[in-house]
């Protein structure tokens, strides 16, 4: 089988990379108009694969997903410009089914229309690939579809994330990493004494090092805020953010949402490492006056345990999906969890490989905590879906339906 290698886009040292921004007008027509200024006639005769962020099997209207109609607007696009295939390829988080994510957000009915293959990205064996000059991650697994198409597009949609502040195009290649692998960027130790920031965020830009994405969408129509990437509040922030220079677009994204491109460590990191500009004056954005697409987003909270009363969460090391999952978990069930209150009448939860310390009576929560399964309640899964964990907790099912978010 013939693997492509994917290679850098490299922009002359005297021209400013060109981003597109647009808003106001729906996920469709701001994909169309954020693209007008940027210039695909590389695309002709060329493959492409479009890889959204599905982080939850939810609808559009969550702000979880890249919403189906910027992927209707980019299938258009690469059609009227020639491209020889186009196809959906996802990654998503570990427990989550990929055709149940294309079915519920929308994506399953935009492909049929206009006849694109969806690839589950994990099904064939993943590609070893060695980093060179890494910081945390030597060698990785990057799912075989991305190296079988001429052009990788990233379509993240604008959310806030507990980790890495934001989860944009350059954070959504790591849905290009074969299953588990995903997870593994978690469980590195959590810093390493040769560098001040978090492991995470030097994986990130090791990653970068390999793979960026030929061109970055950014779906901002319905993003997420706060507890980011899986456990925010929806918001509407109407806007796309565009550009074939992959930080462009990421810097450009920040701005709409009221955050400072240069306080996002992962980007700070790959802009170092791959001498990208964090500056937006350094990029031609195209209109002059998209500043007044801004839609200032709020940040993750510092401490999840303030926002539920008589709850506390002992976390250490955990991953996103994790902490998301106990957020979905306590904002449904916390008023159910009254019978299960410790002697200082607080109901005690703990995830992540590094906790430790903990009360008496604590439930533990994902496979990272399998360490303490002799002490009081374990309930396994990477991670599990909130449900499980209430019917772990109680031995009953939820009385509600079928939540919209799993």
């Amino acid at each position: 089988m013939n693997i492509k290698e994917k290679k850098k886009y490299i922009f002359p040292a005297d021209e400013k990379p060109v981003v597109g921004i647009a808003g106001k007008e729906g996920p469709f027509k701001n994909v169309i108009n954020a693209l007008k200024p940027i210039d695909l006639s590389f695309a002709k005769n060329k493959s492409v694969l479009l890889k959204p962020n599905l982080g939850r099997i939810a609808k559009p209207e969550h702000g979880y997903n890249t919403h189906p109609l910027a992927l209707a607007a980019l299938i258009e696009i690469f059609t009227k410009a020639g491209a020889s295939k186009i196809a959906i390829g996802e990654s998503p988080l570990v427990g989550n089914s990929t055709s149940e994510a294309f079915e519920k957000g929308g994506i399953k009915e935009i492909a049929d229309k206009y006849g694109i293959e969806l690839i589950d990205m994990d099904v064939r064996p993943p590609v070893k690939k060695r980093i060179p000059d890494a910081r945390v991650v030597h060698e990785t697994k990057v799912c075989q579809a991305v190296y079988e198409y001429d052009i990788l597009v990233s379509v993240p949609v604008a959310k806030t994330h507990m980790h890495t502040g934001v989860t944009l195009g350059i954070k959504n290649m790591k849905g290009c990493l074969y299953r588990h692998e995903k997870v593994r960027y978690h469980q590195l130790e959590y810093q390493n004494k040769n560098y001040p920031e978090k492991t995470l965020d030097s994986a990130i830009s090791d990653l970068a090092v390999i793979l960026l994405p030929d061109l970055t969408v950014i779906d901002g129509y319905v993003g997420m805020e706060g507890l980011g990437p899986s456990g925010g509040d929806a918001i509407k922030s109407d806007f796309a953010s565009a550009s074939r220079h992959p930080m462009g677009a990421d810097v450009l994204g920040c701005i709409l949402m009221g955050i400072d491109p240069s306080s996002v460590v992962h980007l700070r990191l790959v802009s170092e490492r791959n001498n990208f500009s964090l500056d937006p004056l350094s990029y031609s954005v195209f209109p002059g006056d998209y500043k007044k697409f801004i839609v200032p987003y709020k940040p993750p909270p510092t401490d999840i345990s303030v926002q539920f009363k008589n709850i506390v969460v002992y976390e250490n090391e955990a991953c996103s999906a994790c902490l998301s999952t106990l957020f979905l978990f306590l904002r449904r069930f916390k008023d159910e969890m009254s019978p299960y209150l410790l002697d200082d009448g607080k109901f005690h939860i703990a995830i992540g490989k590094g906790v430790k310390d903990t009360k008496k009576g604590t439930v533990f929560v994902g496979n990272c905590t399998r360490n303490h399964i002799d002490k009081c309640l374990f309930i396994k899964g990477c991670p599990p879906v909130p449900t499980r964990i209430y019917e772990a907790i109680t031995g009953k099912e939820p009385d509600e339906n079928e939540p919209e978010v799993e």
